[in-house]
């Protein structure tokens, strides 16, 4: 089944650009609208900013290296930058906002998921207050010397 607008997580790690990669050549034959959400997690002690070009450059980098990573796989790209208190939360959000019908994301390692309770809440907030498809995606296990 073919998906119209697709919205993936990307963080700039090697595992989101798996990720990336994985959903460029799932949304190119389909000619599907493709956005870029990247999150920045701020803590409940500072406000939450707005993003503006300029202002953050480790997001700014993000931003483009995630548009050159698609461009090079002839997808166009959205980029949206979300400040948020927690991942799964925003990750709705956008998905709600833009009216998506699938996301893409990480699956979590469920051999340390129990021990990282901000992860399993993060996966159960989008699992479960999502209103599209959601895909979630194993990352490459490392290569095993020979």
């Amino acid at each position: 089944m073919p998906f119209n607008h697709v919205l993936t997580v990307y963080d700039g790690t090697p595992e989101s650009e798996d990720l990336l990669d994985m959903v460029c050549r799932t949304v190119r034959p389909h000619h599907a609208r493709l956005t870029i959400l990247i999150v920045k997690i701020v803590p409940l002690t500072k406000p939450l900013p707005e993003y503006e070009t300029g202002a953050d450059p480790e997001i700014d980098d993000l931003v483009s290296r995630a548009e050159k990573f698609a461009d090079k796989r002839k997808v166009k790209a959205a980029s949206a930058v979300r400040y948020a208190r927690a991942l799964g939360a925003a990750v709705v959000s956008e998905a709600r906002t833009r009216g998506v019908d699938l996301v893409a994301l990480l699956a979590p390692d469920i051999d340390t998921l129990h021990s990282d309770r901000e992860a399993g809440a993060d996966f159960d907030i989008v699992l479960r207050k999502a209103t599209c498809a959601v895909m979630l995606c194993r990352p490459q296990p490392p290569a095993t010397p020979a």
